[in-house]
């Protein structure tokens, strides 16, 4: 419990730290463009400025690093959290330029004293203010949603989700991840971009979520925020196929295919064979034997349609449970190539599932669902 507190309180600190930094950074700058802009004569406006600045600034940095929450979605993973709320990206870079800009500009139109230097100077900052300060708009009131999304995949391979957007922005996955695209055009209205994600893990997935950016209208200053998405259907994520369970692929005989060779001595007879270590005295055919001048033995027909039943137990550990996943997914998708029934036995959140597999589609559904007990 002590341990949980001071976790707890780590955070605070350093967002405490972080605010009252950055407030006493902005006051600073503030005193100081004041003085710049105004003189050394103008202390009470300078002081009044650099007030205002530092409480600006430790407002906003105590508000961008907010503590985060887990995500209140049950198809999401416990790690992931979520930026609901718009902030900048990347902000050290135009802000510390910009600032650098306007002080520079600020000593020439001090120096100089013309007029004109000095709306020059109003218009640039006026022009660096909208463009670090305006995307926040279009960032915020932007409306995505996912419109259409294939039923079936595999980890390891890309998805091709198409997302509409109300607006030009770039839309990033975050999970599953993927790279960015951009909604862009000119015409007003919505505009669909498809976007690539790629599943690292089996699982149904409900819904994912996209980071939704945009740096309108001059391009200055990315601000965004995290969106999840609902999908119109759930996908369902199929491991991947790792190496077979080789006591089952032995087990797959159905057509004399197999290296350990099980002996068949009931039903009716199908021919004779070459003799084989293992197999009965009593299955030696004689007659054929001497017409051969080797030993020759009986082959019966046996039944091929009993299916194989297979219980699927997973591990708790994430790691072992896709590793066996991906042991099944190979095994199970050789015996149906050979067209061997295999009845599957799992645990799904809903309960024991026992049902025959019917291809390697309903097969990877089966294995995207299953859970460890």
């Amino acid at each position: 419990m002590r341990r949980a507190a001071a976790a707890d309180r780590r955070p605070s600190r350093w967002r405490a730290a972080h605010a009252a930094v950055v407030g006493i950074a902005a006051g600073m700058a503030g005193v100081a463009v004041s003085r710049i802009l105004l003189g050394p004569t103008a202390a009470p406006v300078g002081i009044v400025i650099g007030g205002a600045a530092l409480a600006i600034g430790t407002l906003l940095s105590w508000s961008m690093h907010r503590r985060r929450r887990p995500p209140d979605s049950t198809s999401l993973p416990r790690g992931l959290h979520l930026r609901r709320r718009v902030h900048p990206q990347a902000w050290l870079g135009p802000v510390a330029g910009s600032i650098i800009t306007m002080l520079a500009w600020a000593g020439v139109a001090h120096s100089s004293g013309s007029g004109w230097v000095q709306s020059v100077g109003a218009l640039l900052g006026a022009f660096l203010l909208v463009g670090l300060l305006a995307p926040v708009v279009p960032a915020r009131r932007a409306r995505v949603a996912c419109i259409d999304c294939p039923s079936d995949g595999q980890a390891g391979r890309p998805i091709d989700l198409t997302v509409e957007a109300d607006r030009p922005v770039r839309v990033r996955p975050r999970y599953p991840s993927g790279p960015e695209q951009q909604a862009g055009g000119g015409q007003r209205g919505a505009r669909t971009v498809v976007v690539h994600c790629t599943p690292v893990r089996r699982g149904v997935l409900d819904a994912v979520v996209v980071e939704v950016a945009s740096s309108a209208p001059f391009g200055l200053l990315w601000w965004s925020r995290d969106v999840e998405l609902p999908l119109p259907r759930p996908l369902h994520v199929a491991p991947r196929a790792g190496e077979p369970d080789q006591v089952l692929v032995a087990a797959d005989d159905v057509f004399g295919e197999s290296h350990l060779r099980i002996p068949s001595v009931i039903g009716e007879p199908r021919g004779v064979r070459p003799y084989a270590p293992g197999d009965p005295r009593r299955a030696v055919h004689w007659p054929a034997t001497s017409h051969a001048g080797t030993l020759m033995v009986r082959e019966s027909e046996r039944q091929t349609d009993d299916p194989v039943t297979v219980e699927l137990v997973l591990p708790a550990d994430p790691e072992a449970a896709e590793a066996e996943a991906e042991r099944m997914m190979a095994a199970i998708g050789a015996c149906l190539e050979r067209l061997r029934p295999v009845v599957l036995v799992t645990r799904e959140p809903g309960g024991m599932v026992t049902r025959r597999v019917g291809d390697r589609v309903d097969l990877g559904r089966r294995l995207a669902r299953a859970v460890a007990p």
